[in-house]
């Protein structure tokens, strides 16, 4: 079955909502897409896609705008839950919903906004149960309210494990400890955009004593060695390593643990926009391979425009900011411009640039070095769906 809309929009976080906002309010027939059954993406997702309640309040600024905008897109009828399988010539997309049917979409303008996932680097063990993701143990306390075990190991690089960290305390699990792949070297440069970010900056605070008030203990520059156990995760085995990388000799510590919940920060979704044949760069100061968009955030296609993480990690305000752009770029491009647009635009465009420069301090910050797939042993397995390992690959 084929049907068509003025818009198609494929992901329901930040940016798929901002933009959905701004052309809602056009009247336009808009069509969004998201494989989760809640809008939000991964920040605003809730146990059974519950919302707040009236007595509910969020601290952080950008959930509460987020919050609103899923509330104004609900009594306007846009809604997710269907999975894109394909973007095609023509501007259509390939769907499929959640009882198996799949049907075609074409669209006057297609907008792709589906978001990041984690990096992940492989270890000794990583593939033993109970060694997890730290987006999949966020997964589990905020869809589920379930805790990935009553004790949790974290580590990696960036903010999330810091986050896991907190989470997992405040649902009553026990974090036994922080392992934090950077140094606090690493994080001075990070330091000086925050005064431009005083949200960031203040919530970032808020998690840091917190987890000291938790007595949750934060180890520097440490790497996993190895996570064992016969059937299932047993214990981890950790080292503090120097700057360049190289292992300091006799600091191998083993923490006995049920749960390794790591993460090295996120890299963008390109692959439908790679599909679709969009141009791409890599930009390691935006979190890798990202789609080349022009100052309005239309593609190398016409008429599909791309916002949020895929063009450049930067977090959730940046996301939102890029939808809006993309919004008025869609709305002027289908002949029913908003008013005051191009003032509107030029605000959007420095606002995006902060951003911009905001998320390049932080790809840094979660940049694995250069040489770290050297160090990974050949017996690793690399893909256990072909059990291929290290040695096979080089």
């Amino acid at each position: 079955m084929s049907r068509t809309c003025d818009v198609a929009i494929v992901g329901a976080g930040f940016a798929g909502l901002a933009a959905a906002d701004v052309l809602a309010r056009k009247g336009l027939d808009i069509r969004v897409f998201d494989e989760n059954p809640y809008v939000g993406g991964q920040l605003l997702r809730r146990p059974g896609g519950t919302s707040h309640g009236p007595g509910d309040f969020e601290f952080d600024g950008i959930k509460r705008s987020g919050l609103r905008l899923i509330a104004s897109l609900a009594r306007r009828g846009v809604n997710s839950g269907t999975q894109v399988l394909g973007l095609f010539p023509g501007n259509t997309l390939l769907v499929e919903d959640g009882d198996g049917r799949v049907s075609e979409i074409s669209a006057r303008c297609i907008l792709c906004a589906p978001g990041a996932r984690e990096t992940y680097i492989p270890f000794k063990g990583w593939t033993l149960p109970g060694v997890i993701s730290t987006g999949s143990a966020q997964i589990l306390i905020k869809s589920s309210g379930m805790l990935p075990a009553k004790e949790t190991l974290i580590g990696g690089l960036g903010p999330l494990p810091f986050v896991l960290a907190r989470e997992v305390s405040r649902h009553g699990g026990k974090v036994l400890a922080v392992l934090d792949y950077g140094g606090v070297s690493d994080k001075i440069g990070f330091m000086r955009v925050l005064p431009r970010n005083l949200p960031k900056l203040l919530d970032g605070a808020r998690i840091m004593a917190l987890l000291a008030l938790s007595g949750i203990r934060v180890r520097s520059r440490m790497r996993i060695l190895e996570a064992s156990g016969k059937t299932r995760l047993e214990s981890v085995v950790a080292a503090r390593a120097a700057r360049d990388g190289q292992i300091i000799s006799g600091t191998e510590t083993r923490y006995p643990t049920e749960c390794l919940a790591v993460g090295f920060g996120f890299a963008p979704n390109i692959e439908l926009l790679l599909q679709a044949g969009c141009a791409a760069d890599h930009l390691p100061e935006r979190g890798g391979w990202v789609a080349r968009v022009g100052n309005l955030l239309e593609t190398s296609l016409e008429n599909v425009f791309a916002a949020g993480e895929v063009t450049g990690i930067a977090g959730a305000r940046k996301s939102m900011i890029e939808g809006r752009i993309a919004g008025l770029a869609i709305l002027e491009r289908l002949g029913c411009p908003a008013p005051g647009a191009p003032q509107l635009l030029q605000r959007l465009a420095r606002e995006r640039r902060d951003e911009l420069r905001y998320g390049a301090l932080l790809n840094r910050m979660c940049r694995l070095s250069g040489d770290w797939v050297s160090r990974v042993p050949e017996e690793t397995i690399i893909c256990r769906c072909e059990d291929v390992r290290m040695a096979d690959i080089r």
